[in-house]
């Protein structure tokens, strides 16, 4: 769920146009049959929009039948807190575990702190499930997982370069990657009972992102609609949620962990894939 407002900054401007100057007190999910997304609005805050804006949203009116999402209806209608989590907000929350375990445990975090504190707007569920807002998806992921990797951390416990012989036999020092630090360090500090499991689970997620973000960061594609956008979606936030849930739990059990609290809901079913 949320609101929308034009900001302070252009509401007071005189030249910014009166029909913009509008705002949405509330908007949540809701969902067709085959259980895609689209965005719920009552009459009653669409009746507020200027007339411009209230035929703009009913060019994207649904001409199927959509129900609205039971924490919405729970929360707008009878008052009712969502108990559960998104799986975005879980995401976050494990990322946030992780610094705090690796800060007490080796006394540098693994993550640095993003630097708004908040989770990046492009993986959101409200974004139609077109080639353009998937990749715009998959550029936010990928800048809060591997872009948030701190490199210092690494710096004592694994190479942080890699030499590379060339066919006429030169050598070349290359920086290793945040991923491939990453894999490295857990796969020499901790021990797998299995370690192509351990690839499978907590670091193939985590490289999909990455390969995914390479076409739209180096090539221009045409945009699309397609509802696998959405099941692509949500796929890939639940595989990334596994890989971190995975490594929080590990660390967690580590001796000097044990002040670290962890939140109930993460762990007992309490999130929603949406």
């Amino acid at each position: 769920m949320g609101w929308m407002s034009v900001s302070n900054e252009f509401f007071e401007d005189a030249q910014h146009p009166e029909r913009d100057k509008v705002s949405l007190q509330s908007f949540g999910l809701g969902f067709d049959d085959k259980r895609n997304p689209y965005v719920v609005v009552y009459l009653r805050y669409l009746a507020g929009l200027s007339a411009e804006h209230q035929q703009y949203w009913n060019s994207y009116l649904a001409a199927g039948e959509v129900r609205i999402s039971q924490p919405y209806f729970r929360s707008s209608i009878e008052g009712q807190f969502w108990t559960n989590r998104s799986v975005r907000h879980a995401i976050a929350e494990e990322m946030r575990l992780i610094r705090a375990l690796t800060k007490a445990i080796w006394g540098h975090s693994l993550f640095r702190e993003s630097p708004d504190g908040e989770i990046p707007i492009g993986l959101t569920t409200f974004l139609r499930p077109t080639a353009e807002n998937f990749n715009r998806f998959v550029l936010a992921l990928d800048k809060l997982l591997s872009d948030s990797i701190d490199v210092k951390f690494f710096e004592g416990k694994v190479p942080l370069e890699t030499e590379i012989v060339r066919p006429d036999g030169k050598i070349l020092v290359e920086k290793k990657g945040t991923l491939r630090l990453l894999e490295e360090w857990l796969l020499k500090e901790l021990v797998w009972n299995d370690p192509a499991a351990f690839r499978e689970i907590i670091v193939k997620p985590l490289r999909s992102v990455r390969r995914l973000r390479q076409t739209p960061a180096h090539t221009f594609t045409p945009d699309a609609f397609s509802a696998d956008y959405y099941t692509n979606r949500k796929q890939l936030l639940w595989s990334v949620f596994n890989s971190l849930s995975n490594i929080r739990a590990t660390f967690a059990k580590h001796p000097t962990a044990g002040d670290i609290q962890i939140p109930e809901w993460l762990d007992n079913g309490r999130i929603d894939v949406f």
